[in-house]
């Protein structure tokens, strides 16, 4: 039987990791997308890939971490038919925002890349190969970064949902 104080860490990692991941997109979403959209789409393309690396260092982590807590808490009660219902609604959400950013986002990111000659966008051929753009032009950057943003709501009303039923879980084992 797993400690008090093992669950209690689990579970923070957990809430922690995905409400910091809630948090990391809805300031993309907005307070980027907002500056993105204040600029020329030449501009947003110039600016987009440098700005996008510097967020993965604050947001891959808490996206590798966060199925390490979801999948432990869920683990410790999977004997509570509540808890766990709740646990594995925010790992299906967990897939479909990992989904979204493997099929949608990182072929526009990586395409988006390869716009400014960095060498991301030709070691990642993969995903320019299912990537729902051609090549990033002058004439489709507004479109590409309109696309972009709009693809990027689902992934904030997800990710905001995930923490949610993280707590749903955690209180259902307490009551």
């Amino acid at each position: 039987m797993p400690s008090d104080t093992y669950r209690a860490r689990v579970n923070a990692l957990a809430v922690i990791t995905s409400a910091a991941f809630f948090g990391a997109n809805l300031f993309i979403g907005l307070s980027m997308g907002v500056y993105w959209l204040s600029l020329s789409p030449a501009d947003f393309v110039a600016q987009f890939f440098p700005q996008f690396s510097n967020f993965l260092y604050t947001i891959m982590p808490l996206f590798l971490l966060m199925p390490v807590g979801l999948i432990l808490s869920a683990r410790l009660d999977w004997d509570s038919a509540l808890a766990r219902r709740n646990w594995v609604i925010a790992l299906w959400f967990y897939l479909a925002v990992s989904l979204i950013t493997i099929f949608f986002h990182m072929p526009l990111n990586v395409r988006l890349a390869a716009a400014i000659g960095s060498p991301v966008g030709d070691a990642l051929d993969f995903y320019k190969s299912i990537a729902l753009v051609g090549n990033v032009t002058e004439e489709n950057a507004g479109t590409i970064r309109a696309t972009w943003l709009l693809g990027h709501i689902p992934r904030v009303l997800i990710t905001l949902a995930t923490p949610v039923y993280v707590l749903r879980a955690m209180g259902a084992r307490s009551a």
